[in-house]
């Protein structure tokens, strides 16, 4: 969604390297003028499973637009071979709807079962429709770690694990997918791990149900990153409505993610569920409408665990106890597991009052406000919530991809952790982090004036010596307020226009 841009770009140049180095070029298209085709370009493959079959490492497979459904078509197998299988243009929305692999209820899109790593690559597909009485509606993943990029992964059902994708042994990179619609009658109802640890990146991950536990992700014994993914109207019937995380090994690192209108249904954890010694780390997340109404912890629920929070925003969760958080220890051990909570730099409506925490176990740590973060929109007028910070100096809008400025500045900006980075925001800000899902990325809401360089709050002779110091430096750094990479007469001209300016 924001910070995992690199690490997207880089899944894209693998893509594009793939295509141009490959050994080969195999063509799937399901209108091709002969069944079964040879795979070339005027004479392609009709099955997908065919142009597998037919690869060798290195080659890249490549599917033209189409409903490719029937035998041939789903379960498909790479058979341990590092190769690419993507659409004609992954980048492109209106294809990847487009080419859509539809077992049709028959079976799984993909199983990967035969080692294959992150040099085997999927990208720019629809998977929908897939189904298995196991585990793993849509995509299988068994002691293997592919790369899954740019998909939609659709309408996966399960009487198991994993409605969409399921994780045995096995931590695959699954990067700006939309993951959406999976049901599993048992845990995960769009991701399972088991024993894995997964890479998730700018994923929208929404309306997936688990019959169990964890309606977005359950992970048990793993250590998943979870990274700038919007994560909402997920629900499970018992816990862990959006994510779930199980037992001792399980250490999860989730950040910059937005976490919203999820829904434990009779249980616990409306947002996020930490079982039974499970470490996780929340930072720069953004948690609201979430609902553990008959049960405790709306947004986050401690059974036995240790979570960190920091940087993050709780607003309008709901729970019997506990509407933002819920602390409880583990009975079942003897003696108990004792819960730990430590929240640092995070704006908590209600603050600690609203934290069940029977054990007195919560670390409530320097930083934290309870206070109004004032969202771009939120519950106004039916129009979608926005969850950037609304800013007087610049806030990024997503519906016209420009910078738009507000009435108000949210409390929320510059108000994170001193210590974390701040250099992903753009200038001008206080050279500290903004709390919520947008902090230290470059959709973070700015604060200042550009020539304020040593964030004084006016424009002056502290600010021109910095500035002349830094004359004729090349590259990225504050003092190029034109941004040509170039400190020269063109930012002179800007530091003047600027030249006094006072914060009102």
């Amino acid at each position: 969604m924001f910070r995992t841009k690199i690490l997207l770009g880089v899944l894209f140049v693998v893509c594009a390297a793939s295509i141009s180095n490959a050994a080969n070029i195999i063509y799937v298209d399901v209108n091709g003028p002969n069944d079964p085709g040879t795979g070339s370009f005027n004479d392609p493959f009709r099955k997908i499973q065919d142009a597998i079959d037919a690869a060798i490492g290195g080659d890249t497979i490549k599917i033209q637009p189409g409903l490719y459904t029937g035998q041939g078509n789903y379960d498909l197998d790479p058979n341990g071979l590092a190769i690419t299988i993507c659409s004609t243009d992954p980048n492109d929305p209106n294809v990847v709807a487009n080419t859509i692999i539809d077992p049709n209820g028959a079976g799984r899109g993909f199983n990967f079962q035969s080692g294959e790593d992150a040099n085997c690559i999927i990208s720019g597909l629809t998977i929908r429709n897939g189904y298995h009485g196991g585990n793993g509606g849509g995509i299988f993943c068994y002691y293997s770690s592919p790369t899954i990029a740019n998909c939609i992964i659709s309408d996966n059902y399960t009487l198991g694990k994993g409605g969409a994708i399921f994780c045995d042994n096995s931590s695959p990179t699954i990067a700006n997918c939309i993951i959406t619609n999976g049901h599993a009658n048992g845990k995960g109802g769009a991701i399972y791990c088991n024993y894995s640890s997964p890479t998730i990146a700018n994923c929208v991950i929404s309306g997936n149900y688990s019959g169990v536990h964890g309606g977005a992700i359950f992970c048990q014994d793993g250590s998943p990153e979870i990274i700038g993914c919007l994560i909402s109207g997920n629900s499970a019937e018992q816990y862990g409505g959006a994510l779930e995380f199980w037992w001792p090994e399980s250490e999860p690192n989730i950040l910059n993610c937005v976490i919203s209108n999820n829904q434990a249904l009779q249980g616990e954890g409306g947002g996020v569920d930490c079982f039974y010694g499970v470490n996780a780390t929340l930072t720069n997340c953004t948690l609201v409408k979430n609902s553990a109404s008959s049960g405790f912890g709306g947004a986050l629920y401690s059974l036995g665990s240790d979570v960190t929070v920091k940087n993050s925003i709780f607003r309008a969760n709901d729970a019997n106890l506990g509407p933002q958080v819920a602390l409880k220890p583990y009975e079942e051990e003897q003696p108990p597991v004792a819960s730990s909570v430590s929240i640092s730099y995070s704006d908590v409506q209600g603050g600690a009052p609203a934290v069940h925490d029977p054990c007195d176990a919560l670390i409530w740590g320097s930083g934290n406000i309870v206070a109004e973060p004032y969202f771009a929109s939120f519950d106004s007028d039916g129009e979608p919530d926005d969850f950037h910070l609304q800013s007087a100096y610049g806030r990024w809008d997503p519906n016209s991809q420009s910078w738009v400025t507000d009435s108000n500045t949210s409390p929320c900006i510059d108000a994170g952790d001193p210590n974390s980075d701040w250099s992903g925001e753009p200038w001008p800000n206080g050279k500290r982090i903004n709390m919520g899902a947008y902090g230290g990325t470059s959709q973070a809401s700015m604060n200042g004036n550009p020539a304020d360089f040593d964030i004084g709050g006016a424009v002056n002779f502290v600010d021109f010596a910095e500035f002349s110091n830094k004359w004729g430096t090349q590259g990225s750094c504050i003092h190029d307020l034109v941004r040509d990479g170039v400190v020269d007469f063109a930012d002179l001209r800007m530091f003047a226009e600027n030249w006094l300016w006072q914060r009102e």
